[in-house]
């Protein structure tokens, strides 16, 4: 991968973790609605990140990024597809995979967060 394509995903998931940090700031803000933002803002990133990757060959750290991201995708339609799981603690589990996979993206890329 080129030093600007890396440059490119690493400011993507740091723009991301700056709008993570930005929601303790609203401290009006219930701790469900800023969990709720933060995996919106993970997912947005993911998916940019999904994006700026699709035109590259899978070929070390891009593998490594396709592979997590195909991952979360599998985890999410195994969730889709369990039966007998409330709705609260199926969100709950949505949202562990995203927060999850947005981390390892974030380690994948040499971030810290």
């Amino acid at each position: 991968m080129d030093d600007r394509l890396l440059a490119q995903l690493q400011r993507i998931v740091l723009d991301t973790l700056e709008q993570r940090r930005g929601l303790v700031a609203f401290s009006k803000i219930e701790a469900a609605e800023m969990d709720r933002l933060a995996r919106e803002y993970e997912q947005r990133a993911l998916e940019h990140v999904r994006g700026e990757l699709k035109e590259l060959p899978p070929k070390g750290m891009v593998l490594d990024l396709h592979s997590r991201l195909e991952r979360m995708d599998e985890q999410l339609a195994a969730l889709n597809e369990q039966a007998g799981i409330a709705e609260a603690s199926r969100r709950l589990q949505r949202d562990d995979i995203t927060w999850r996979t947005f981390e390892d993206v974030a380690a994948l890329l040499g971030i810290e967060p």
